[in-house]
């Protein structure tokens, strides 16, 4: 537990808020996929590639963070990183083709993935084993309120401006938070450290890391629950305005449901936490979810023609029942680490957003005429993360 005195409600705020510009930087921009791909002279497919760039860029940066949180604290790269975020932002609104674009994403997610590993840090430094799931919990919450408003945001700044405005808010809203860090965030880091940073070292801790077994299996099963949610991410604009042929105000609603479905989860996954065992609530949610998403999965199988309100609820549903695995597994992965939680916190989350970027890929790639191939995906995934969750017990008996 760490001596640095902080406010515990202001922390989770202001971390929610670091988080919140993830779920902006990803769902603000996808009403405008249409009229980006005019501009740019290229088609809706090359313009998802700029999502694919985006969180191909989270998983290398925050290998990069890692080491660099645990020697210089959390503040000083909190602040280096948004400093390129601003900058990439900038260079989207700017871009002239799509391949520019691709390159500045994936810039922007270089600069904007530090939050995520000095985050997850923070709770670390902050707060004690048992206390941990509920704060990602609460930060969930929090950041919760971006994949709500974020496309009706981005729908409003495509129709009364264009979409580039999107870019250069998005840098706006960065700036505020370097404020907020630079005047309320404390140093919570105990372990800074002034050896010098060797290439052999970083990987001898990333492998030390990784080796680590409730790590492991912890982080596959929470990165393989929360790709579930990129499957939906790369495929809602897709199905719901080309597919369903839905307005984009429309789309911005459905969004925002399907968005209170995982915010709904984290809160009564908090609840539940005070009571019940963290690892025991994932575990009998992620049963709940394969069969859940098995039983949309042959509805849709039966049924092409289904209306779109019945994917909604589906949708609703799954991600609802993400919120009970995903700050459960997190906060799993963490817990055998305390001087190395940076280090172990940037490599669960380059796992996290690997394993997204490639669901993101794969779905762009065999995106069928319906929304069978986005459930038929999240059946494997679902699958995929109950086997994981259920080998890890048996593992530590042995």
């Amino acid at each position: 537990m760490t001596h640095t005195k902080i406010n515990k409600n202001f922390l989770i705020f202001l971390l929610g808020i670091l988080a919140a510009l993830g779920p902006f930087t990803i769902d603000m921009y996808l009403p405008g996929f249409q009229r980006i791909a005019e501009d740019l002279y290229t088609d809706e497919q090359h313009v998802a590639f700029t999502l694919t760039s985006y969180f191909i860029g989270i998983a290398l940066g925050q290998l990069f963070y890692g080491p660099i949180v645990d020697k210089y604290g959390r503040k000083k790269p909190l602040l280096f990183g948004l400093g390129i975020y601003i900058l990439a932002a900038i260079g989207c609104a700017l871009s002239t083709s799509i391949d520019m674009m691709i390159g500045m994403r994936f810039l922007q997610a270089l600069g904007g993935c530090v939050g995520m590993v000095a985050s997850t840090a923070i709770i670390s430094d902050v707060y004690e084993v048992q206390y941990r799931a509920r704060a990602f919990s609460s930060i969930m919450l929090v950041m919760g309120v971006a994949p709500l408003i974020a496309p009706s945001v981005g729908s409003f700044f495509v129709t009364e401006w264009d979409w580039y405005v999107i870019f250069y808010f998005l840098a706006f809203f960065a700036f505020l938070v370097m404020l907020m860090i630079q005047f309320f965030l404390p140093e919570t880091s105990q372990y800074m450290h002034s050896n010098k940073l060797k290439i052999n070292e970083i990987l001898k801790a990333y492998w030390e890391v990784l080796q680590n077994k409730t790590f492991l299996f912890y982080t596959l099963a929470g990165s393989i629950a929360m790709s579930i949610l990129f499957a939906y991410i790369s495929s809602a604009s897709f199905i719901f305005l080309t597919y369903y042929g839905l307005d984009k105000m429309t789309f911005s609603v459905l969004f925002a449901i399907n968005a209170s479905g995982i915010i709904s989860g984290s809160y009564l996954n908090g609840l539940l936490t005070r009571k019940l065992n963290y690892i025991k609530i994932s575990n009998y949610a992620s049963i709940i979810l394969t069969i859940l998403v098995l039983v949309i999965l042959l509805i849709v199988w039966f049924n092409p023609q289904i209306p779109y309100q019945f994917v909604v609820v589906g949708l609703f549903s799954i991600l609802f029942t993400i919120g009970f695995i995903n700050p459960n597994a997190t906060a799993a992965s963490l817990a055998p680490f305390t001087d190395k939680s940076g280090t172990a916190s940037a490599l669960g989350g380059a796992i996290r957003m690997g394993v997204g970027a490639m669901v993101a890929a794969a779905i762009g790639m065999f995106q069928g005429e319906t929304s069978l191939t986005m459930f038929l995906t999240m059946f494997v995934l679902a699958f995929c993360t109950m086997a994981f969750l259920w080998v890890m017990p048996v593992l530590k008996k042995r």
